[in-house]
C-alpha cells in the first residue's frame, strides 16, 4: 500500500468528516465558562459601544474650538456615571474624566496638561482644534451588528467584548464524547507494581491530557488485551456510547496487532498509513456512528499524530468554522540534521528568537520515536518535507510551537 503524504491524510479526514457532520445538541453557559467552546449561534450586538459619546482623556469639554490664550468659566463636571446634566453658554466649559459622557452643547475635549488653571477659569496654552478627544457613540460596535457567527472558538477577549455587551449567558454546543482506550498486553497501570516485561501505559494518560485542551468529555475505557474478540466487543461498546474512539497501539503489521483487523469488522476504514516519521501507522474511520481514530503504540508517535491530525478533526466535528490551524514560521537550523528522503520527518526542536527577530531551531537529541523525554524539552516540531535528505547548519526549516509560552 502506498503512503499518503500528510497534507493528503489532512485532506481525507476533513473532507470525510464534512460530508457526514455530527448533530449536536447545544446547551446554554455562563459566560464566564464559554471560553474554549464552540458558539451554536450567531451573537448580535444588542447595545452600541460606546453608547454614547465619551471623553477619550481628562480634561475639559468645550462648546466649540478655541485658539490658544482662550479664557472660559468652569460650569460643572461630567465624570464616569455622573454625568453633567446642566447647560453650556459660549465661554464655558465642564470639567470633564475619561469615560465620561460628553454634553450634547460640547464638540472638543482638551487635555488637561494643555491648560492653565486658575480657580473657576482655564486658559488654553494650545490650540483646541474640533472634535478632538472624544469617542463617538458606536464608533467600535453599532447595535445589531453581527459580533460573532455560529462555529466560532470563543476566545478570553470574546469573553470580554460580550461581557461589555451585558450578555451573561451563551448558546455552545455540546462537548464531543471521546472513548480513549490502549491496547497491549505488555501495559501496566500507573500506581500499580511492575514486572519486568512490563511497561508504564504513557499514551492513555497523555491523550487525556492534550484532549484537556479540546471540546471533549473522555470516556476512558482502560486497556485492552491483545485479544481480537475482545478488541471487537469493546469496540461495539466505545461506539455505542462516544462520538470519536481514539486508541492508541496495535494498528501495525505485528502478530498480536488487532486493532486494524477489529475496527475492519466492526466498521469502516478510510485511511492506513502516512508518509510520517514518526507514526507511519495512522487509521481513520468509522465505528458505526462514531469516527475513529488508531494511533500507534510508540509514545512519540502517538504525540505527534494527535497534533498533526486528531486536534483540528475534533473541532471540525464539534463545529468550528474556520478550522483552527497550528502556527508555523522559520527558522534557521544550529547544527546539521540526519533526514532520509520519502517520508516527512517531525523532529522535536528547541525554538528560540535572536536578537534582530529571526528564530533558531536546535533538535532535541536523537529523535527516535520511544524517546519520550525529548519530546518534553522540545518546545517544537521541525517539520522537514518528505521530499528534502540531510540538511545543514544555517538552513531555514519550517517549525511549529508547542506551547503559547516559551521557557
Amino acid at each position: 500500500m502506498s503512503l499518503t503524504s500528510i497534507a493528503e491524510l489532512q485532506t481525507i479526514i476533513q473532507n470525510h468528516i464534512a460530508q457526514r457532520p455530527l448533530p449536536l445538541a447545544s446547551e446554554t453557559l455562563p459566560l464566564a465558562q464559554a471560553a474554549g467552546r464552540v458558539l451554536a449561534q450567531d451573537i448580535v450586538a444588542p447595545v452600541s459601544i460606546p453608547s454614547s459619546h465619551v471623553s477619550a482623556m481628562d480634561g475639559y469639554a468645550l462648546p466649540q474650538a478655541a485658539p490658544a490664550q482662550s479664557s472660559l468659566k468652569i460650569v460643572g463636571e461630567s465624570a464616569a456615571g455622573s454625568p453633567f446634566t446642566g447647560s453650556l453658554k459660549i465661554g464655558e466649559c465642564i470639567r470633564i474624566m475619561t469615560g465620561a459622557t460628553v454634553p450634547d452643547a460640547c464638540s472638543t475635549v482638551v487635555i488637561q496638561e494643555n491648560v492653565n488653571r486658575e480657580g473657576e477659569r482655564i486658559v488654553l496654552q494650545q490650540d483646541a482644534p474640533a472634535a478632538a478627544n472624544i469617542r463617538y457613540a458606536g464608533e467600535e460596535i453599532q447595535a445589531g451588528q453581527t459580533l460573532f457567527a455560529a462555529g466560532r472558538i470563543l476566545r478570553h477577549a470574546d469573553i470580554m467584548v460580550l461581557a461589555a455587551q451585558g450578555i451573561a449567558s451563551v448558546l455552545v454546543q455540546r462537548k464531543l464524547r471521546i472513548a480513549v482506550l490502549s491496547t497491549g498486553n505488555e501495559l501496566a497501570e500507573a500506581g500499580s507494581p511492575i514486572a519486568a516485561h512490563q511497561i508504564y501505559d504513557s499514551n492513555r494518560p497523555m491523550l487525556h491530557s492534550k484532549l484537556r485542551d479540546c471540546p471533549a468529555d473522555i470516556i476512558d475505557l482502560g486497556k485492552l488485551p491483545d485479544n481480537l474478540a475482545a478488541t471487537v466487543q469493546m469496540l461495539h461498546q466505545a461506539a455505542e456510547q462516544s462520538d470519536v474512539v481514539m486508541t492508541s497501539g496495535g494498528v501495525s503489521v505485528g502478530d498480536y496487532d488487532y486493532l486494524r483487523q477489529a475496527v475492519a469488522q466492526v466498521g469502516t476504514i478510510h485511511h492506513y498509513k502516512v508518509a510520517m516519521k514518526p507514526g507511519k501507522p495512522f487509521v481513520f474511520g468509522q465505528l458505526g456512528s462514531a469516527w475513529y481514530f488508531g494511533l500507534p503504540g510508540n509514545p512519540v508517535s502517538g504525540f505527534v499524530g494527535f497534533d498533526l491530525f486528531i486536534r483540528a478533526a475534533l473541532w471540525q466535528i464539534a463545529g468550528a468554522t474556520p478550522i483552527p490551524q497550528p502556527l508555523r514560521f522559520q527558522a534557521a537550523l544550529t547544527c546539521n540534521v540526519k533526514k532520509a528522503a520519502g517520508r516527512a520527518d517531525i523532529q522535536r526542536a528547541i525554538i528560540s528568537q535572536n536578537s534582530d527577530g529571526t528564530w533558531q531551531a536546535t533538535p532535541t537529541g536523537k529523535q527516535d520515536s520511544h524517546r519520550i523525554l525529548g519530546v518534553s524539552q522540545a518546545n517544537a516540531y521541525m517539520i522537514l518535507p518528505q521530499e528534502c535528505g540531510d540538511l545543514a547548519a544555517g538552513e531555514m526549516v519550517t517549525v511549529q510551537p508547542l506551547h503559547e509560552v516559551f521557557l
